[in-house]
């Protein structure tokens, strides 16, 4: 029902006359509702910019969580292959378009309103809940930021989240249209059904030679068959070398004493005192005499004290969880104040005591299997010179096969799809990237390049091509009249639940009636359901056709499973009551308000475009882009 209204909000001339909206409601001091480098520039507008450092900082900080589907680390050449630089470039061009606007209407977040949210920010406290700067800055060195660039990040992030909230500050949404909303997403509906199946119908006969022949005629463009290449192919992978790795005890110990502490000890357990008081100011005042070591009886502020020896779980606050058993937390160490219900609490860690030990024997056979297998890509990566060597003699796929001691695997014919006239598909064929296309640019007997990703690679030849043709009516005789049995079924099954319906709707029949007809049974919801049904497993066609019926008893036929209809009707129509509707209608006006928030920003953001100048060096990012690849 909002689709008008939304395409409306999206048309360019939308955008401009938000831009006034906006300018006006500066003007008008609406805007209080915010109060609270060097290089070559990529974008600029304003006293905004995109610097070629800027961007190369903050690509290196995203690739710092960035991995491939090996859980590796991505390189920025293949961060640009996989379009995240193109990505982040057009996310950094966004970004300095709005802030440039900000900073014209005098509404970029201010320094004193980032230095309260750094100051603010529990990740740059200490344990006691004050902002640390050693540990500010320590964390911003350990992620990649100056604090310059951390601050200037954080002052455009505020700043754009500022202006995302302008349209939601001005909308407010009629109770009229939030009831309307409310009455469609709040009506529940029941219904019951049965499955007329293929089986329970009479048997379709055997088609005329006249029927096979116009199908025939008709299924020609489908029935002609694909070109074919018969190929051979050398998969070379790093497990063909795992049989060559030899792993020692040595190596074995090495392994194990190395990471025992981090994969092979389960999770301590700490003893901690754990003191309870009414307030903060309370608890501050009392944390140099925990510190010191006193009793916990001598705490006489104190609410309780309890000493617990336990792990993780023990502890309600996450937050004092989180530094009571941090890797880093050390015997002694003081934690909180943090609030628990109407009381703070205070922690101070008493003793540590390590987990138990897996036994080496427990884990040898998977420290063997892991080293073996870092060993064989090592022999991997070995071969690969001599693969090239013997591809460069000009040798075929045998000889080179024998020379790295791998076998040559020979396939049927197959199109481009990998798949065989009987319709068999070869693994190997679809899953290496690109090796169809290049079969397919190849001429017969023709080798293609070696290629391949991280340990594993490939080689093929065309052995041979087999063209694409029209198979003779006689050679497809058999599936013509599969073809055309299936083809009479379908119609035979639409026609019956065709029948069904107009049976039911007259009154001449009921759905227990027609079920039974067709040794069927009748089935219904448990309950009724809304549109959004996030309680059943309802397929959403039987709500569509459910929800599209105009009154109880209307009856309605929908394809299921393979040769299989679903007779369907609606039992019961229930409408929001006065009460329901009223609330509903609250989350329904939150919904339709921040849909609307949406569409309007994307036209607010149409509207900017036009209204600031954004200068652009495409040269400047094609050039950093063309560094990628030789930097790595």
């Amino acid at each position: 029902m909002l689709t008008p209204l939304r395409n409306m909000l999206r048309s360019p001339w939308a955008g401009g006359i938000f831009v006034v909206v906006i300018i006006a409601m500066a003007a008008w001091g609406v805007t209080d509702i915010f109060a609270g480098g060097s290089g070559n520039s990529f974008a600029k507008s304003g006293e905004r910019a995109v610097t070629d450092r800027l961007f190369d900082s903050t690509l290196e900080r995203i690739l710092r969580t960035q991995t491939d589907e090996r859980g590796r680390s991505l390189t920025k050449e293949e961060a640009m292959e996989r379009g995240l630089v193109d990505g982040l470039f057009q996310d950094l061009t966004r970004e300095t378009l709005l802030t440039a606007y900000a900073d014209e209407q005098g509404i970029s977040a201010t320094t004193g309103a980032i230095a309260e949210r750094i100051r603010t920010d529990p990740i740059f406290q200490d344990t006691t809940g004050v902002f640390d700067p050693v540990r500010y800055s320590q964390l911003l060195d350990a992620n990649g930021f100056r604090e310059a660039d951390y601050e200037a990040d954080l002052e455009s992030e505020m700043t754009l989240s500022r202006l995302q909230r302008v349209p939601i500050e001005g909308l407010r949404v009629p109770i009229a249209l939030a009831r309307l909303q409310a009455a469609y997403s709040g009506e529940r509906r029941g219904a019951s059904w049965f499955m007329l199946q293929q089986s329970a119908l009479p048997e379709i006969g055997e088609p005329t030679e006249e029927d096979l022949l116009e199908l025939y005629e008709s299924r020609k463009a489908a029935l002609r068959e694909p070109e074919r290449r018969g190929i051979s192919l050398i998969h070379l992978t790093a497990d063909d070398f795992i049989s060559e790795s030899e792993v020692t005890e040595d190596d074995v110990l090495a392994f194990y004493d190395a990471y025992k502490a981090d994969r092979y000890t389960g999770p301590d357990t700490r003893t901690f005192t754990e003191f309870a008081f009414p307030s903060e100011s309370v608890a501050r005042a009392a944390l140099g005499r925990i510190a010191g070591g006193a009793a916990p009886e001598s705490i006489d502020t104190a609410l309780s004290s309890q000493e617990r020896t336990g792990r993780r779980e023990l502890i309600s606050n996450d937050r004092l969880a989180d530094q009571v058993f941090s890797p880093g937390a050390q015997t002694g160490s003081i934690h909180g104040p943090q609030p628990n219900g109407d009381q703070y609490i205070v922690i101070r860690l008493e003793s540590i005591t390590p987990g138990d030990a897996t036994p080496l024997e427990t884990v040898r056979e998977q420290i063997e299997t892991e080293l073996a297998r870092d060993l064989a890509i090592g022999l991997f990566y070995d071969a690969l010179p001599q693969f090239d060597d013997l591809l460069g003699t000009g040798a075929d796929l045998e000889t080179i096969a024998e020379g790295i001691g791998t076998p040559v695997l020979s396939f049927a014919p197959v199109d481009t799809n990998g798949v065989t006239k009987d319709g068999r598909r070869f693994l190997p064929l679809v899953t290496a990237p690109g090796l169809l296309q290049m079969i397919y640019a190849q001429a017969e007997g023709r080798k293609t390049e070696r290629f391949g990703e991280d340990e594993a690679t490939w080689l093929a030849r065309v052995d041979t091509i087999v063209p694409e043709r029209l198979p003779e009516f006689e050679e497809v005789r058999e599936t013509l009249v599969a073809a055309w049995k299936q083809q009479q079924q379908s119609q035979q099954l639409q026609n019956v639940s065709a029948e069904i319906e107009a049976a039911i709707a007259s009154g001449e029949s009921t759905l227990a009636q027609q079920a039974e007809k067709y040794a069927s049974a009748v089935e219904s919801l448990p309950r009724p359901i809304t549109r959004a049904n996030t309680e059943l497993q309802i397929p959403r066609p039987l709500i569509t056709g459910m929800f599209a019926a105009n009154e109880v008893g209307d009856t309605f036929a929908l394809p299921g499973l393979q040769n299989q209809m679903i007779i369907m009707q609606v039992t019961s129509i229930e409408r929001p009551s006065g009460e329901t509707l009223d609330l509903l209608a609250q989350s329904s006006a939150i919904e339709i308000q921040n849909g609307v928030a949406d569409d309007l920003f994307a036209a607010y953001l149409l509207g900017i475009s036009t209204h600031v100048d954004l200068d652009t060096n495409p040269g400047a990012f094609e050039a950093y882009k063309r560094s990628l690849v030789t930097e790595q």
